[in-house]
């Protein structure tokens, strides 16, 4: 999506971020070329479902906040794929990040045919432990950054990042769901101008307006 052919009357609220993204920002040829196989894998017809796993404090960010509340985090959202019979679906593909090598490998190991991941090293880029790895970590992150952008299915954990990240989206809230910390499930996010007078949010208040601008609904 690196250059948005939209005619200038159908722009919205929603693309709007997408669209100056696009004209603001242009990915490097290291990042576009490290994409290549991802919009390849979207050019041939498979459906691209991505996870963001924001674990906090683990070994592969040793620096980071804990948040505990998270521990089973990968097993729930698992659970949920499981649910929707991800294996069965031969034309998805599973694109996962995460400030965690140990949730990614999880992921991985569960569906090791359908995922694809971007490898190198994994850096918060607040609370860096090791800057001998700072470019290339910084390097993937911004490939996940783009990478996460390009779903037609996103599940994400509590994360300004990927939050952004779904921004690049055209239709953002599109198959949009969110993993609600405190209750455990997955919500799907519609969006709050949809509706006359918004609706009643369900858990996660702040963090479901600001990073999404949505209205959660129980699954």
């Amino acid at each position: 999506m690196f250059l948005l052919n939209i005619a200038l009357e159908k722009l919205t609220l929603h693309n709007l971020f997408s669209f100056f993204f696009e004209i603001l920002f242009q990915p490097s040829l290291e990042v576009a070329n490290a994409l290549k196989h991802i919009l390849q894998v979207i050019e041939n017809g498979y459906m691209l479902t991505c996870i963001h796993l924001r674990m906090g404090q683990n070994p592969s960010n040793p620096l980071d906040d804990r948040f505990e509340a998270r521990d089973l985090t990968v097993e729930d959202i698992i659970d949920f794929l499981n649910r929707t019979n991800l294996r069965k679906m031969r034309h998805t593909r599973l694109f996962a990040a995460s400030d965690s090598e140990q949730a990614l490998l999880k992921i991985v190991s569960q569906f090791s045919n359908q995922t694809i991941t971007i490898s190198g090293p994994i850096l918060h880029i607040d609370r860096p432990a090791n800057l001998n790895d700072l470019g290339r970590g910084f390097l993937k992150v911004v490939i996940d950054f783009y990478a996460l952008g390009e779903c037609d299915t996103s599940i994400l954990t509590p994360s300004g990042f990927s939050g952004l990240a779904n921004r690049r989206r055209i239709e953002p809230y599109r198959n949009l769901f969110k993993y609600d910390v405190v209750n455990r499930r997955i919500e799907r996010c519609h969006d709050i101008y949809e509706y006359g007078k918004q609706p009643k949010t369900v858990g996660v208040l702040s963090y479901c307006r600001v990073i999404f601008n949505c209205s959660s609904r129980e699954m």
